[in-house]
């Protein structure tokens, strides 16, 4: 079905809070029959060298020319996740060029409506075999799933065949951060320790599965050993898969839960403290005399500045200055 309007364009995006020197998203927007969507592009870039009329970077500089040629690879994948719902015959709409662009299929079971599933469940046996507090927490770990998917991929869910490590991984570090609390996140490595834990735990769903076949008694004859197989699989995959994906999240949750508490205390008592993103992450700590202290170098006369290693001693104020980006 073809669209009566098609429009497409790249912009800036002022994040909150605002990155250092200025700097800013660039952001995709597809329109179709007057409703928009954004994409990301996970790129960044200063305002001072974008032109908003031809929705790219200005100048002739080589990460100038890598941000456009990028940009350039993005328009191509868009309209040609357009031609692809045409020869489909299916509705062009900008959800679901973007859905395409993304990588999105119909059909693949996703994250959310699992956890929406298992939760209802929860609430439906407090009382009897759970407490109101129990289902308080589980409400909780789905929204900072919800937040964290947002976050990190621009989507409303997430399909459980993607699920993979670095899902879990940046989760369990940081689910409902931005990019400045990064720079908190320490220890990397319980990471598979943690996945393998929970996965071997989860194994016991595919046995609450098999009770609940109970009851439902039908002969079935198999060509071979392999057939069998494969539709026990079927039959105890969905529940296997629900007990691991929810089991997974409520534990990272609840492992560092005070953690992120604490992060986000930080952020919001320190409003300065995204400033000091490369310091922490650049700066180097020795000991001397039995003490700690952050070592920089000198700004060089030449050459570009780099932020949390170098600093300038200014002589008429006799202080210590370190650079931490433009305005």
């Amino acid at each position: 079905m073809l669209e009566t309007s098609f429009g497409l364009i790249f912009f800036l995006k002022k994040p909150k809070p605002e990155l250092a020197g200025g700097m800013r998203y660039v952001y995709c927007r597809v329109t179709v029959n007057g409703i928009p969507k954004d994409i990301s592009t996970k790129r960044i870039w200063h305002p001072s060298k974008w032109s908003v009329s031809a929705g790219r970077a200005t100048g002739n500089k080589e990460d100038t020319k890598t941000l456009n040629a990028y940009l350039d690879t993005l328009t191509s994948k868009i309209y040609e996740a357009k031609r692809s719902l045409i020869e489909a015959n299916k509705e062009i709409t900008s959800e679901a060029i973007k859905n395409l662009l993304l990588g999105r299929t119909e059909g693949g079971k996703t994250i959310l409506p699992i956890f929406r599933e298992h939760n209802d469940q929860i609430a439906a046996l407090i009382g009897a075999d759970f407490a109101p507090g129990t289902l308080e927490r589980y409400e909780t770990c789905m929204k900072h799933t919800r937040d964290f998917i947002k976050w990190k991929y621009q989507a409303d869910d997430f399909e459980i065949r993607k699920l993979d490590y670095e899902f879990i991984s940046q989760y369990e570090y940081g689910h409902e951060i931005d990019d400045w609390s990064a720079l908190f996140l320490t220890e990397t490595q319980e990471h598979f320790q943690s996945l393998e834990i929970k996965v071997g735990k989860s194994i016991a769903a595919i046995d609450r599965a098999a009770l609940e076949l109970k009851g439902r008694k039908r002969f079935l004859q198999f060509q071979d050993r392999g057939q069998a197989l494969f539709y026990g699989m079927g039959v105890s995959a969905p529940y296997s898969i629900a007990g691991i994906v929810i089991s997974v999240l409520f534990y990272v949750l609840i492992r560092h839960g005070q953690q992120y508490v604490e992060r986000q205390r930080i952020l919001d008592e320190y409003q300065n403290a995204p400033a000091y993103r490369q310091i922490m992450e650049q700066g180097k700590i020795v000991e001397y005399d039995k003490m700690l202290y952050l070592q920089l170098t000198p700004l060089p006369k030449k050459g570009k500045v780099q932020i949390g290693e170098h600093y300038v001693y200014d002589s008429h104020g006799k202080r210590v200055l370190v650079p931490l980006g433009a305005e």
